[in-house]
């Protein structure tokens, strides 16, 4: 009971109501008076918990015989019926949490990363971001460089696992061999080339609020921005520079 009674709290199906949810799906069909002696509840504590399983529509009511009835729905419809309200809600909500989010007393910041225990800390920020996609810029230096190739093979393997994918714009001359008959659909990950003509230097990537850059000249040294206009700024260069010129 211990781990089914630690899922529906999950569901919102707690405490003495997880208990009379249980005890009918046991029995199928029960009456109140059942109910509360199987269990060693008051039957008013009873009554309070099927009216919430009701409005939950996880068991139904049926009279007969002058007695009521309760009766369990089927599990496998009535709890995904609960998961699917719970995302729809969610969906219904985020549009209103982002208009306010990051509206109250939120200033803009810079912060400066050295040397490789610094720069894997960037990238493990963003690893725990929340974000789902990361557009980034990557130049014809090899991060495995700065990060080590041990890290950077362990944080890609980490970024797929959490279905995370990636964007890349690289320079044209990038053409690492670590990646040598890797494939990009395998990795969660769209690459494209910008022209020959077209160099940036720094790498850099975009992570909601954020944008991170690290220097391939400067050994060592990178920074993080902190700031959402900047960030937006960067998001629309990037979608520019993605849809238009490069191939």
């Amino acid at each position: 009971m211990g781990r089914i009674s630690e899922n529906l709290k999950k569901l919102g199906i707690d405490g003495k109501e997880a208990e009379v949810y249980v005890e009918i799906l046991k029995l199928e069909k029960a009456t109140v008076l059942q109910l509360a002696g199987n269990i060693g509840l008051k039957r008013t504590t009873v009554y309070h918990c099927l009216d919430s399983l009701l409005r939950k529509n996880l068991v139904t009511k049926l009279e007969k015989d002058d007695k009521s009835f309760y009766l369990a729905e089927d599990p496998g419809e009535s709890l995904k019926n609960i998961v699917r309200e719970k995302s729809e809600t969610v969906q219904a909500l985020l549009p209103d949490l982002k208009n306010i989010f990051g509206q109250g007393d939120y200033h803009p910041e810079i912060r400066i990363y050295r040397h490789q225990a610094g720069l894997r800390k960037i990238f493990d920020e963003l690893l725990s971001s929340g974000e789902k996609i990361l557009p980034y810029y990557i130049s014809d230096f090899n991060l495995e460089e700065l990060l080590g190739k041990k890290y950077v093979d362990e944080w890609v393997r980490k970024r797929i696992k959490l279905g995370i994918k990636s964007r890349s714009l690289r320079s044209f001359k990038y053409k690492p061999e670590r990646e040598g008959g890797a494939l990009h659909t395998e990795q969660i990950r769209e690459v494209k080339f910008l022209p020959e003509n077209i160099e940036i230097k720094p790498f850099m990537c975009i992570c909601g609020k954020k944008v991170i850059v690290i220097s391939s000249k400067e050994e060592r040294f990178g920074f993080v921005i902190e700031s959402r206009e900047f960030a937006e700024a960067q998001k629309a260069i990037f979608e520019l520079l993605w849809n238009t010129v490069a191939i």
